[in-house]
């Protein structure tokens, strides 16, 4: 007797029907502004102190604690290892986190009080890197991807499917119609099929945030600051999902494989205004405001799915037992709008010596939208709903020391906390991240290093009542940056 199971899809495998989903909302909604090798190392925790390039994208008032023109340059190396029982999966990245110039512009007549500078500045830093790959599997499930594709084709004849899905299902004879009943669909595994489950995923990408700052320092006791954003963003991912049948099995079917393959592009823009202020000479407080990111993009993707059966078994009217069927290739163009991001942040420094940093950052990830290209938000309105029911606030913690040994010399620490996205307990995605560094002065020139660690536990089930696959996470980072004053 053939089986049929209606099953709840997780997001697991959310990108099956193309449609925008909540996990393509935190993807792009998550934003580490961690471009320096001196931001990297104290733990991006910028926000109050300044004078980095960074701070741009953190709180640009930092800008007008310049006091000369600079240019930095940094280039990074990231490696992420994800694991899954005795599966493992590397991946390594060279990339550009942060490139800028600060030009000074300065009063010619300036008093104690009143306005002593205005600093513009122009600059990249990279803000997310999507570059990842994992296995996990999944041995002996009672279930199959294929009852997921009879219950969406259900009550539909075979001209009506769905391109990208089980159309390609029905064209490989993994789902087919019941005999003298065109819209009843069945598989052709059993009750007691046992079924190997395996998923690879290839992902890389990245989203980049170019700015446009303005900084001004009032008294050398209040710095202002605000920017222009400028976001691109380019993700690609390449699945490959498997299933297949143990020896023994009265199936005719050995195994299929389903392909999926997606590109998102994307521009966007934002604004940023901070303000940092100087109660005493040891002391620095700041606030800053981000504004949603309001994010034009493009989607490209296609499917294929490959069958084998046991020729013994099953052939088709032409002798084969192997199919195989490509869709088409579709695009879609729809905007996101990013949550509203705040930041507090104090700095001490103590004796001209040692420098302590702190911000808290505070993000709603349940406020991100999705809308057509149109911005009507009703064309999504059961995303949206998704999306605030999966995701909450969030208060992110990022730390940071630099102790200088000499005027040459300084050594950093760092040390960050991410607070977990989701409201549901048993989703917990929050992590730690872990820093240190150092950096030289020489005359006009300096150079940073930094290196960075974290290690994010995922867990997750392919779909309702499957096994749960757990999947580690590593991510090592090295940046070095050069700079120049002049």
């Amino acid at each position: 007797m053939k089986r049929y199971i209606t099953l709840l899809f997780l997001t697991v495998f959310s990108g099956i029907i193309y449609a925008q989903t909540t996990d393509d909302a935190l993807r792009y909604s998550q934003q580490f502004y961690t471009g320096t090798a001196r931001s990297t190392a104290m733990g991006g925790a910028f926000g109050a102190l300044g004078g980095d390039l960074s701070s741009i994208g953190i709180n640009p008032a930092g800008l007008g604690i310049y006091q000369s023109s600079e240019f930095t340059f940094t280039p990074s190396f990231e490696m992420r290892k994800s694991a899954s029982g005795k599966l493992n999966e590397d991946k390594f990245t060279f990339g550009i986190s942060n490139i800028g110039f600060v030009g000074i512009i300065k009063p010619r007549l300036t008093q104690e009080k009143g306005w002593q500078n205005f600093n513009i500045g122009i600059g990249y830093n990279r803000v997310n890197n999507f570059r990842k790959s994992s296995v996990t599997q999944v041995d002996k499930s009672p279930t199959s991807l294929l009852d997921q594709f009879v219950n969406n084709a259900n009550g539909s004849n075979h001209q009506s499917l769905n391109i990208f899905n089980e159309d390609l299902a029905f064209g490989t004879y993994l789902i087919d119609t019941v005999k003298n009943k065109n819209t009843q669909y069945i598989t052709p595994l059993f009750d007691d099929d046992l079924i190997y489950q395996k998923k690879v995923i290839n992902e890389r990408g990245y989203t980049g945030e170019f700015n446009i700052a303005m900084g001004a320092n009032y008294s050398h006791k209040l710095y202002i600051g605000a920017s222009l954003g400028i976001q691109s963003i380019y993700y690609k991912s390449k699945v490959l999902y498997e299933e297949k049948t143990y020896e023994g099995s009265k199936s005719s079917l050995y195994n299929y494989t389903f392909r999926q393959n997606i590109k998102t592009t994307g521009v966007g823009v934002n604004f940023k205004v901070g303000v940092i202020y100087k109660p005493t000479h040891s002391i620095r407080l700041g606030a800053s405001i981000h504004t949603p990111t309001f994010i034009s993009m493009t989607d490209e993707y296609q499917n294929e799915i490959a069958s084998f059966f046991d020729p013994k078994l099953f052939k088709d009217k032409d002798g084969n037992s192997n199919f195989t069927a490509t869709s088409k290739t579709g695009t879609f163009d729809y905007k996101l709008r990013t949550p509203t991001k705040f930041t507090f942040s104090s700095a001490f420094i103590l004796s001209k010596k040692a420098i302590l940093s702190l911000d808290y950052e505070l993000v709603d990830y349940s406020t991100a939208k999705f809308s057509d290209t149109q911005g009507n938000n009703n064309t999504f309105s059961g995303t949206n709903n998704d999306i605030k029911n999966t995701y909450q606030n969030v208060n992110n913690i990022r730390a940071g020391i630099e102790y200088r040994i000499s005027s040459m010399f300084s050594l950093r620490g760092g040390f960050a906390r991410i607070e977990n996205p989701y409201k549901n307990s048993l989703v917990d995605e929050a992590y730690n991240i872990y820093s240190t560094g150092f950096g030289i002065r020489q005359g006009n020139f300096f150079f940073d290093a930094a290196y960075s660690y974290s290690n994010k536990d995922e867990s997750y089930s392919y779909y309702a009542n499957s096994q749960t696959v757990q999947l580690e996470d590593k991510n090592h980072q090295a940046r070095f940056t050069f700079g120049f004053k002049f």
